[in-house]
Formats: structure tokens, sequence, C-alpha cells
């Protein structure tokens, strides 16, 4: 009998409740990709697992620290300061930022202009007002076109999906709920388009399996002949996110 998975969250940790046939005891595990999975035999008590990951939430932040660091390690040299450019392979656009210095606004104020330019007014001085201003509307670019994308790859492969959502996330680049809700990381912009397709299939495929066993793989590379390679390259995707992005904000 295949695996069961559903998604949870407890204390701002979302993790992954995998019900097993094979399993014989209870296992954590974390994956820099998928991030925390709950590893659980049939007839487990399920009411149980919130009580056993927060029990754990020492070691989960450890690793998920361990994560970041060694993400961020890359990016100690490399540029943090406010972008003059950004592309966003993932849906093909490039866009030039100005900033304009406007004591009158004490929020900053964002909008597009003609000619692929994005304008920040305010006080820009900010560093993280600016980042945080960006993400604002680099949530409102990805819900338009990541949205549409996600959207067509359904209709055209027969997938049937209950909603969308756009977060940043630090770990998991896509998730599926058992409703057929599919949420995508927003640094999702900065990947490949192919990489993009490629989570895409993956959360789409969770449709029809909520598990990563062999009939699910089967699935996704029905779709996507070349997701082993895709799969791989997944591991180091987090270096196509600009450091100025990819690095925390300090209050």
């Amino acid at each position: 009998m295949p695996s069961r998975s559903s998604v949870h969250d407890i204390k701002g940790i979302s993790y992954m409740l995998r019900v097993s046939s094979r399993a014989k005891n209870v296992r954590l595990k974390m994956s820099p990709y998928e991030g925390l999975i709950v590893v659980v035999p049939q007839g487990f008590d399920k009411v149980k697992v919130p009580e056993l990951v927060e029990s754990r939430l020492d070691w989960i932040l450890k690793v998920q620290g361990r994560f970041d660091k060694h993400r961020n390690e890359e990016n100690v040299t490399a540029d943090t300061s406010l972008p003059e450019t950004i592309e966003l392979a993932g849906i093909g656009e490039s866009w030039r930022v100005e900033y304009r210095q406007d004591p009158q606004n004490r929020a900053i104020l964002v909008r597009e202009r003609d000619g692929n330019v994005v304008e920040l007014s305010g006080p820009v001085e900010d560093r993280v007002w600016c980042v945080a201003s960006i993400e604002g509307w680099l949530k409102w670019r990805a819900k338009k076109r990541m949205t549409t994308q996600l959207m067509r790859l359904a209709s055209e492969h027969g997938f049937t999906i209950s909603g969308v959502t756009v977060r940043r996330q630090r770990s998991r680049w896509g998730s599926c709920s058992s409703r057929g809700n599919i949420n995508l990381n927003l640094k999702l912009l900065f990947l490949p388009p192919a990489l993009v397709r490629y989570i895409m299939i993956h959360e789409l495929c969770h449709t029809l399996h909520m598990n990563h066993s062999s009939r699910y793989w089967e699935t996704v590379a029905r779709y996507d002949p070349d997701c082993k390679e895709h799969d791989r390259q997944m591991r180091h995707a987090w270096r196509y996110v600009p450091a100025w992005f990819a690095m925390p904000e300090k209050e």
C-alpha cells in the first residue's frame, strides 16, 4: 500500500506528515528542498505528532539554520546592495530599478513605468524598507504571471487544482495540500524556466499522489522526461536567487 502525505504547520514550522506502510517507527528528517518530513507507521495516533514535532524544535531549527548558513556562506562576498536591475528569468522579464528620494512620502511607493522600469519613491535610504517594497511588487508580478502559467499547465495536462498562493519561503520551492491548493515560492521568479516548470509539474502531480512513491515519480516523468536532472539541479537552485534578496534582513 503506498504512503500517504499531508502538509501541516505548528509554531511557524511547516512539515509534511507521511504515513508509510513500511515504517516501523516514527522518524523525523530534514531536507533542503522539502523541509521537515515526519514519517509515521500506519495506525499511529496522529494527534501525537504536533507534540513530537514541538519536542524536537531545537533540532529542527538547528538543522534549518545549517541549511541557511550553507546558502548564506556562498553569498558573503556577493553584492547585497540594492539592485539596479532585476532579472526575473522564471517569467522571462528584466526590469530596471530607479530610486527617488521623496521626503513627502513616509512610506515607499512602487510603480511600474514604460520600458520595464520599476520606480521606488519615498525614504529609499532605508534598505530594509526598499527590499520589503520590492518583495511586495515581486509577489504581485509572481501572482500575475506564475499563477497563469500554473493554471495553463494544469489545463493542458488535465490536472485539477483548488487554488494558488505565492509566498517567500526559506526552504520549500513549492507544496500541495490534500485539498489541491498549491503554494509556490516567490524565489522561483529567479530560476531558469525549465526548473520553474519542473516545480510546477512536481506539485501538480501531488494532486494525484500525495507522496513520493514510484507511481508518483512515474507520473512526474510523464510530463517532464528530464525530471531526474531537474531534481538534481534543484539541490543548488538557491544559487540563482540574488544576494540582495536571499540574505535575511536585519532590523
